[in-house]
């Protein structure tokens, strides 16, 4: 399978190039979240995987780290999901 890769500015304003993972939706439509890889690995050699949540704004898409813990917990479930079909 080809990588996917795209561009995000993080939030020292520096463009990176990220390997797009999944786009995950919320059922309720409330949230849409971005997991993406810097190709960095643990000692495990697990990939290690980040996520942000997709808000759209007067430029495009920005991306906000999750803080609240009822939304980390949808986004878990979401992921469970995946992991499990």
């Amino acid at each position: 399978m080809e990588k996917e890769m795209i561009k995000i500015v993080d939030v020292d304003g520096v463009e990176r190039e990220v390997e797009l993972v999944s786009i995950l939706e919320g059922k309720d439509e409330k949230g849409k979240y971005l997991v993406y890889t810097k190709g960095e690995t643990q000692k495990s050699g697990n990939k290690i995987l980040y996520i942000a949540k997709i808000i759209v704004g007067k430029e495009g898409y920005v991306l906000r780290n999750i803080t609240d813990d009822d939304e980390w917990m949808d986004v878990k479930k979401l992921m469970s999901e995946i992991v499990s079909n």
